[in-house]
């Protein structure tokens, strides 16, 4: 209905490309919002799903279980030394930096949208893909900020997926189109708004990947903890 004379996975027509870029980050981010807003209805909507899934405690909660075998324990019943704290810091610079780039990529479609609505006013569909991709990096701005975490926040993950598909999608389909049907490219701005785009989401893909995966609790000596290189050194595989 939106690409005239085009299959769904007919990607060298832009037309295609736009609406997949625009649906699947829109509906990613929908259900994103939804879980939020809506936590007891969704959580019976996926609970037959998550039930063919075992069941895991994490590593703090084994070590809490550590003393008091099946029982429950409550504080008072926890010695100081026995109970596990975990020093949950997230590092300002990482949530300015996460924030303030999604911040660009939403006044970037944002802008594209008015862009098109004044200048191409017969594409209205690209005007709205564009309002509609800003909405989903206006959520990459507010996540880092309310919900701060130390670990990889895995749905601003997924959505930098997304986004960095769509973006190489978008920019080899251009051109694609000019060596293979000799298409005239698209302006230069345009050209470069893509390849900064790339660029911006691999940016926040490189924060995103150097988070580490788990934070160690007060029972764990930090001299204790085995580096990846002294493992290889172990295992005679590099030279110190």
């Amino acid at each position: 209905m939106l690409c005239q004379n085009s299959g769904a996975l007919d990607f060298g027509n832009p037309c295609v490309r736009t609406t997949w870029s625009t649906l699947l980050p829109a509906i990613f981010v929908f259900l994103l919002c939804t879980k939020a807003l809506f936590p007891e209805i969704t959580q019976k909507a996926t609970k037959p799903l998550s039930e063919s899934f075992p069941h895991f405690i994490s590593l703090h909660e084994a070590e809490a279980l550590n003393d008091g075998g099946e029982k429950s324990l409550t504080d008072e019943d926890v010695l100081p030394e026995s109970r596990v704290e975990v020093e949950n810091l997230v590092p300002l610079w990482r949530t300015i930096l996460l924030s303030f780039i999604a911040l660009l990529e939403t006044l970037f479609w944002l802008g594209a949208a008015c862009y098109t609505f004044i200048a191409r006013s017969e594409d209205v569909w690209d005007g709205i893909s564009s309002v509609l991709i800003a909405l989903t990096w206006l959520y990459a701005v507010c996540r880092p900020i309310m919900r701060p975490t130390a670990t990889p926040p895995y749905d601003l993950f997924v959505l930098y997926i997304l986004h960095l598909t769509m973006g190489i999608t978008h920019l080899g389909g251009v051109v694609y189109a000019k060596d293979v049907y000799d298409a005239p490219l698209p302006p230069t701005a345009v050209i470069v708004g893509q390849v900064l785009n790339i660029i911006a989401v691999l940016m926040l893909l490189g924060v995103v990947v150097s988070m580490p995966l788990g934070i160690r609790s007060n029972r764990v000596n930090k001299a204790d903890i085995v580096s990846p290189k002294y493992l290889l050194v172990a295992l005679n595989l590099v030279d110190i």
